[in-house]
């Protein structure tokens, strides 16, 4: 029998391309952290938005409306004459409650200098 074809003894391996693939993978990682990190934490503070000042007011309107004015006046006035009959209506109610309170024979609350004279049907006084 023949002899194999002398063996060479084996060589290891070299275990730079995995040091180095390691090392590459590592620094991925770490910037993919890093950038996520930046994305989800420091991101929103820079991204604060700003308020713009408040827009300014419109202008006034040249003047008063005549128009208006004078349908203000008008209700003033007639709102003036309610309030002055309703204060004669309260004088009068006070001016009743001074005077004599009604009584069965008098439910007017008249006293007897107030009372009119009946008149007789024919026009002529009593007789007595």
């Amino acid at each position: 029998m023949s002899d194999p074809a002398p063996q060479q003894p084996d060589r290891p391996r070299p275990r730079w391309p995995l040091i180095l693939g390691t090392l590459v993978g590592g620094f991925l990682l770490l910037g993919a952290g890093l950038a996520l990190g930046w994305y989800l934490f420091y991101r929103p503070i820079v991204n604060v938005a700003v308020q713009l000042p408040a827009p300014p007011p419109p202008p006034a309107p040249p003047g008063p409306d005549q128009a208006k004015i004078k349908v203000l006046e008008d209700q003033i006035d007639k709102q003036k004459a309610a309030n002055k009959e309703l204060e004669d209506q309260i004088s009068a109610l006070k001016d009743r409650l001074r005077a004599d309170v009604c009584t069965i024979k008098d439910p007017q609350g008249k006293g007897p200098a107030q009372t009119p004279v009946p008149a007789a049907p024919n026009g002529e006084g009593r007789k007595t």
